[in-house]
């Protein structure tokens, strides 16, 4: 079963990466065009440590998180907030994706 899960969240990381390359390649766009000035993507209670207005430090903190779950697999407790962020960057993601598509 952890095997699945194990797989599952790197299945998941890899495309949150390969989305978020995109987005962040939008949004250095839409800055240029001065049409981006916001300061982060998340705000403090979405559960993230770092902050910024780009996606890859969210993406870096969730492969962080997977591998600190990796070394600690008996800790399930640390599975929880990481399966959380990585359904907040989807989400965001989507929405992004989707009110920026040509």
């Amino acid at each position: 079963m952890t095997k699945a899960i194990e797989q599952q969240l790197i299945d998941n990381i890899s495309l949150i990466l390969k989305k978020s390359l995109t987005a962040d390649a939008t949004l250095a766009d839409l800055r240029d065009k001065k049409k981006a000035g916001f300061e982060a993507i998340f705000n403090k209670e979405a559960g993230f440590s770092c902050s910024d207005n780009n996606f890859q430090p969210y993406v870096e903190e969730i492969a962080d998180d997977l591998l600190h779950w990796q070394a600690n697999k008996e800790q399930q407790q640390l599975l929880i907030p990481l399966v959380k962020k990585i359904e907040k960057l989807f989400t965001v993601l989507a929405r992004f994706e989707q009110s920026h598509s040509d």
